[in-house]
C-alpha cells in the first residue's frame, strides 16, 4: 500500500478511535493498536518493509532519550536508592514465579529458563505512552519511568546466563564467558557512546545560543544518531539512549528540559504510528498452538510483577501507593523482549524450542498489548497521580 495513504489512515483512524475511548476514560494507546489492527487484520492492508523498522527505531530512540533525562542528580539523590532495590527484587521474583509456572505445566527446564530470564522486562515504549496520555506526575510515575528502562539492561544479563544454561540442558555446546561477553558489551558499549554524545552535545549547547527551532533540529539529530551509531556497532540502542539523556540532564539541565518539552510536541502522532505498526503485526492466528503456555506465563509474570514490587517497596520505604500500584504500571511487555527471543532461536537452531519460544513471546507481547494499558491506567489513577 501507498505509504502516504498508510500514515493517513492510521493518523485518522487514531484520532477518531482516540476521541471515542476517550468519552470511556480509557488511555487513548488503545486506540492507535485497534486502529492497527483494523488496517492490517481487518481491511488486510500491509505497509511497506520498512515502515515498521523506521518508526520502531524513531519512537523507541525518543523513548529511551526521555527515560534517560528523568536520572538528574536531584532524582537519584530522592529515589535513586529505593529503584535499586525494587529492581533487583522484582526481577528475581518475576523469574522465579514465571520459571516455576511453566516447568510445572510443561516439565521443561530449558523453556521455563528462558522464559523466566525474559519476563522481568518492560516497555519503555509503551509504559511512557500511556503515562503521557494520562499527563501522570508523581512518585509511582517517577519510579515506573526509571524501572522501564533499567529491568531491560538487567534483562540482557539474565538471558545471558539462561540461554547458556538453556544450551547446556538441549545437549548444544555453550562456552559461558563468550556468552557473556556480548552482552557486556553492548551495555557498557551503550552507555559509553550515549555519554560520549551527550558530553558533546552538552558542550556544543553551552557555547552557542540556539533558537527553539534550531534546538530541536540538534536534538532531533543526535537523538537518531545515537540510536543509528548503536546499531552500526552492536551496542545497546536502548541504553545508549538513555545515556544520552542521563548526561544532557546532568550536564545542561536548562538546555535538557527546553529539549524535552520540543521533543515531547511530536510524540502524539509518533506514537499514533507506533502502535499502529504493532497491531498491524499481531497475529492472533498463534493463540491456539500455544494457550496453554501463554496463560501461565501471563499468571506467572503478573504475580511476579505484582508481589515483587510490593515487597520490594517495603523494603526499600516507598511510599504506600508504590507499593500497592508499582506491579500493575510495569506489565507492558516487548521491545526488548522479542529481540532476545529471536537470539534464543538462533541460540536453539535446529530444537523446536527457538520457534516456540519465538511464537510464546510475540503472543504474550499482544496479550499484554491489550491488557497492560489498562492496569497502568488503574494504578495511576487509583494514585491520584493523573492529570486527566
Amino acid at each position: 500500500m501507498n505509504i502516504y495513504v498508510l500514515v493517513g489512515l492510521i493518523l485518522i483512524l487514531g484520532f477518531i478511535l482516540g476521541r471515542a475511548l476517550r468519552r470511556l476514560r480509557l488511555t487513548e494507546i488503545l486506540a492507535y493498536l485497534i486502529s492497527g489492527i483494523v488496517i492490517g487484520q481487518v481491511l488486510h492492508f500491509s505497509a511497506p518493509a520498512q515502515f515498521s523498522v523506521i518508526i520502531t527505531g524513531v519512537t523507541l530512540a525518543f523513548v529511551a532519550y526521555t527515560v534517560g533525562s528523568t536520572f538528574s542528580s536531584v532524582f537519584l539523590r530522592r529515589i535513586g536508592r529505593q529503584v535499586v532495590i525494587i529492581l533487583v527484587t522484582q526481577v528475581l521474583v518475576t523469574s522465579v514465579a514465571v520459571w516455576g509456572f511453566v516447568y510445572l505445566l510443561t516439565k521443561d527446564l530449558p523453556l521455563s529458563i528462558i522464559l523466566g530470564s525474559l519476563a522481568p522486562a518492560a516497555s519503555p515504549a509503551g509504559t511512557i505512552a500511556v503515562l503521557r496520555d494520562l499527563r501522570a506526575k508523581g512518585t509511582l510515575t517517577d519510579i515506573t519511568m526509571a524501572m522501564v528502562g533499567l529491568a531491560d539492561a538487567v534483562v540482557v544479563i539474565i538471558f545471558s546466563m539462561g540461554i547458556v544454561l538453556a544450551q547446556m540442558l538441549s545437549g548444544v555446546e555453550a562456552s559461558l564467558s563468550s556468552s557473556l561477553s556480548s552482552p557486556l558489551w553492548e551495555i557498557l558499549g551503550g552507555m559509553g557512546l550515549g555519554l560520549a554524545l551527550g558530553i558533546a552535545v552538552s558542550g556544543f549547547t553551552k557555547k552557542i545560543s540556539l533558537s527553539s527551532e534550531h534546538l530541536f533540529i540538534v536534538f532531533v539529530a543526535v537523538i537518531v544518531l545515537c540510536w543509528g551509531l548503536a546499531e552500526m556497532i552492536g551496542v545497546s540502542t536502548i541504553l545508549a539512549c538513555m545515556s544520552l539523556g542521563a548526561a544532557v540532564i546532568n550536564l545542561n539541565a536548562q538546555i535538557g528540559n527546553r529539549a524535552n518539552q520540543l521533543v515531547d510536541s511530536i510524540m502524539t502522532p509518533v506514537f499514533v504510528l507506533f502502535f499502529a505498526a504493532i497491531g498491524m503485526a499481531m497475529d492472533f492466528s498463534l493463540f491456539h498452538l500455544v494457550w496453554p503456555v501463554v496463560l501461565v506465563y501471563c499468571a506467572g509474570r503478573t504475580i511476579g510483577m505484582v508481589v515483587g514490587c510490593r515487597v520490594g517497596a517495603s523494603l526499600s520505604g516507598a511510599e504506600p501507593k508504590a507499593r500497592r500500584y508499582l506491579g500493575f504500571a510495569l506489565l507492558n511487555q516487548a521491545g526488548v523482549v522479542m529481540g532476545l527471543a529471536f537470539l534464543a532461536a538462533q541460540a536453539l537452531s535446529g530444537h523446536e524450542l527457538g520457534g516456540r519460544i519465538i511464537t510464546i513471546m510475540a503472543t504474550t507481547t499482544g496479550v499484554y498489548g491489550f491488557f497492560a494499558p489498562l492496569a497502568l491506567q488503574y494504578a495511576v489513577r487509583r494514585a491520584g497521580e493523573a492529570g486527566v
